[in-house]
């Protein structure tokens, strides 16, 4: 019974470190394996989480920040529609006298006015969305 452990404890872990394979080699590479997956598997996934979590976020923001500029447009527009800034500046300019209505329609004085408006109040409009 000593002989055999001998045998079994001396000569099978050399003949098994020998060969490189054997039951000692298939423990070398099963906790080379698991080592791995702990140092290195975890981490990678990990880190792959983090990076895919900041990146919905990031896409979160803009998609955040998309609808909010649709909205704030739809809000705009409503508003220029009930406010109807070219209808008051049509009715100030038939007040004016004729020469003076026709100069400022030549240059364009009265769109100009309308437009720098609408883009005040939709600016205002912008503001108040975020």
């Amino acid at each position: 019974m000593k002989i055999l452990l001998i045998v079994f404890l001396f000569i099978f872990p050399s003949a098994a470190f020998a060969s490189g394979d054997g039951f000692f080699g298939g423990v070398f590479t099963f906790f080379d394996d698991f080592w791995y997956f702990i140092t290195v598997s975890i981490p990678s996934a990990v880190d792959s989480f983090f990076v895919y979590l900041a990146t919905y976020a990031l896409y979160l923001k803009f998609y955040f920040i998309k609808e909010s500029l649709e909205f704030s447009h739809s809000v705009a527009v409503t508003f220029l529609d009930m406010v109807s800034i070219r209808d008051v500046v049509h009715r100030a300019t038939t007040a004016l006298p004729t020469d003076l209505r026709q100069i400022s329609s030549d240059i364009g004085f009265f769109e100009a006015l309308s437009l720098v408006v609408e883009a005040m109040v939709t600016r205002f409009v912008y503001q108040m969305s975020w």
